[in-house]
């Protein structure tokens, strides 16, 4: 049983007239927990026709990754930003696994936006070896992040993990598109990773008093960065502007 089916289960045992506490032990969860799941329930029955199109059609794990991405719930208003993201992004937020971006693709899409879905590749090898490199290149960036690593030192060994990779594919007899195409494709991964960083420590460096915070600058401002050291080995020039 998933926690969807769970959720269902308890949502049917408290409308038959059980306790939260009778529910509570049969689940091995808190009464608290109980509770939480059944009020936010009600709160879906009595406020559907209230609320935005995507929080009528994600599954309420995916919504609070969201919601926990991005700091509101006013993400779940705008589908076309979302979608403008890419597939490829949706996977650079931690907790949302292949399953959660295909729930989230199909939400944008069965409300007709285009939704890019670049990562997958027809290549089963070439794949394996992206969901690999991805994999490392996650680790390495938890590790940074974790030990506030700088950016000229973190950057340019993201270029080695990525150029040792295709390497060793070219090596291995895979033709040279693919190994190109697999090096830039676990970059842009990497850099989408750095921007979703640049702009969480923006937010929490905000002034009040200075201009409103602008998302899409901060991105931009990210993208160049990383693009930069990624090149030069050394901070833009200008790097605060």
């Amino acid at each position: 049983m998933n926690m969807d089916q769970r959720d269902e289960e308890i949502w049917r045992l408290r409308k038959e007239g059980a306790t939260f506490s009778q529910i509570a032990k049969r689940f091995d969860i808190s009464s608290g927990r109980v509770e939480q799941i059944c009020c936010r329930r009600q709160d879906r029955i009595d406020n559907f026709d209230k609320w935005p199109p995507l929080k009528k059609l994600l599954p309420v794990r995916v919504q609070n990754v969201l919601i926990k991405a991005f700091g509101n719930e006013e993400i779940l208003k705008n589908p076309e930003r979302l979608a403008s993201m890419g597939h490829d992004v949706f996977l650079t937020w931690r907790n949302f696994g292949r399953k959660s971006a295909k729930a989230l693709v199909d939400a944008l899409e069965s409300l007709g936006y285009t939704v890019s879905r670049g990562t997958m590749m027809t290549d089963p090898i070439c794949e394996l070896i992206q969901r690999i490199g991805r994999s490392i290149l996650r680790k390495y960036f938890d590790y940074s992040t974790k030990y506030s690593v700088d950016d000229v030192e973190y950057i340019p060994v993201v270029r080695l993990i990525i150029e040792g990779i295709a390497e060793e594919m070219k090596s291995s007899g895979m033709l040279e598109p693919n190994c190109k195409d697999v090096a830039e494709r676990l970059k842009a991964f990497n850099r989408s990773l750095y921007q979703n960083i640049w702009v969480k420590h923006a937010k929490e460096d905000e002034d009040p008093d200075e201009e409103p915070f602008d998302l899409k600058k901060e991105y931009e401002l990210a993208k160049y960065t990383f693009d930069y050291v990624y090149k030069h080995k050394k901070h833009p020039p200008n790097r605060g502007f």
